[in-house]
């Protein structure tokens, strides 16, 4: 099994957004010296208790695991950057370029196959599976970047009249989704227009660029998801 990195959104708070974590690392790792491993129980606990906490609320199966997927992976990246951080303060961290980027990586690839082998949590493989198909699901595809660089000058001139509070939403209505037609076509549009929504809230809200894309995804996952035709197109962009 090919062991993706997080998606978008957790790479984003984890490398921008810092700071946000750092609160949470202290009253959940800090206050244990050294490696805090005791974090590792919650994570296998988390998973059970979303389940039950989703069965009481009424979600659906598709909703429960899609959470139980996106809260792994970011207690996961909590966990992570508490052990990369004290590697750096016991000085255990290799001495090359990159190497805090490089050991985070190897990090989380090992957590996930610890995670793979874990068997308190009854449906881990369906869990890491539903993690790389969201990590996909949520990137842009590289064909994207280069149609947004061919054609920039047409999406400046396209852009200003969006660039209103409501704007993202009217986007939105403006260009239904053809479902029933061919479903390439369909997921390019839906990618074009996730690009449209993230350059409009990137220039009204000053949100980095591919946080807004991925949220824009995930917002969209629900009507996604119905049309497997189309879910398995996004996936299969390049």
């Amino acid at each position: 099994m090919e062991l993706a990195l997080p998606d978008p959104i957790t790479n984003y708070n984890r490398q921008i957004a810092r700071k946000r974590y750092e609160r949470r690392e202290e009253f959940v790792l800090g206050h244990h010296p050294g490696f805090n491993l005791v974090y590792w129980r919650r994570i296998m606990r988390a998973p059970l208790r979303l389940e039950r906490w989703g069965r009481r609320f009424g979600w659906s199966r598709d909703q429960i695991m899609l959470t139980k997927a996106l809260l792994v992976s970011r207690m996961a990246c909590v966990f992570i950057d508490h052990i990369i951080r004290r590697m750096e303060q016991a000085d255990l961290m290799p001495v090359f370029p990159n190497a805090p980027h490089v050991e985070w990586e190897r990090q989380y690839r090992s957590f996930l196959l610890l995670f793979l082998r874990s068997p308190e949590v009854s449906d881990r493989r369906e869990i890491v599976k539903l993690m790389q198909r969201l990590h996909r699901y949520t990137m842009p595809p590289e064909s994207l970047i280069l149609f947004r660089r061919r054609h920039w000058r047409w999406i400046e001139q396209i852009l200003p009249p969006l660039l209103t509070p409501s704007g993202a939403s009217s986007l939105f209505i403006r260009r239904q989704f053809d479902t029933q037609g061919h479903p390439a076509a369909a997921a390019r549009k839906v990618c074009f227009t996730a690009a449209l929504y993230s350059d409009i809230q990137e220039r009204l809200y000053h949100q980095q660029w591919m946080y807004a894309y991925s949220d824009c995804m995930l917002r969209l996952y629900e009507h996604i998801r119905k049309h497997p035709d189309l879910f398995a197109a996004l996936l299969a962009l390049k």
